[in-house]
């Protein structure tokens, strides 16, 4: 999003201003990067908007700043794909390995199920399923670079 002042009123007032300029316009999907005032302010202002997804390259970038990606290349292989994979026993499978195998770091399987795995549905490829070619996308990085 775009905005000099990242505060949920900034953001709200925004989309807001949009969404009065654009009465037209039905959005199905928004891509975030996680700012909580940012999808706090999507769902006040778009209430029919079922689908806020998380960018994956921010999700990525979240989760591999909680342990040492070279040390452990394997694994942060792993997650990269269990972020895109659409198969659920996969998918659980995968989150089964990361939160019992004792060469994973305690710390990051407590991370994820701490701050991820409620949320899965905002970044899990399962969730992303059977889109438009208008609803593609899986980053939000084309609109900050």
């Amino acid at each position: 999003m775009l905005s000099s002042n990242g505060t949920q009123a900034t953001i709200q007032y925004f989309l807001n201003l949009i969404k009065a300029q654009s009465p037209g316009v039905l959005l199905s999907i928004f891509m975030t990067d996680r700012d909580q005032a940012q999808v706090n302010s999507i769902r006040a202002a778009f209430p029919e908007c079922r689908r806020i997804f998380y960018c994956w390259w921010h999700v990525l970038r979240a989760i591999r700043t909680h342990f040492n990606t070279k040390e452990f290349p394997v694994l942060w292989s792993l997650i990269q794909d269990w972020v895109r994979t659409t198969d659920d026993n996969e998918f659980n499978a995968w989150w089964k390995y990361i939160e019992q195998d004792t060469s994973v770091p305690k710390s990051l399987a407590q991370y994820i199920a701490r701050d991820w795995l409620p949320y899965k549905e905002m970044w899990s490829a399962m969730s992303r399923q059977n889109r438009t070619i208008f609803e593609k996308g899986d980053t939000n990085m084309l609109l900050e670079a």
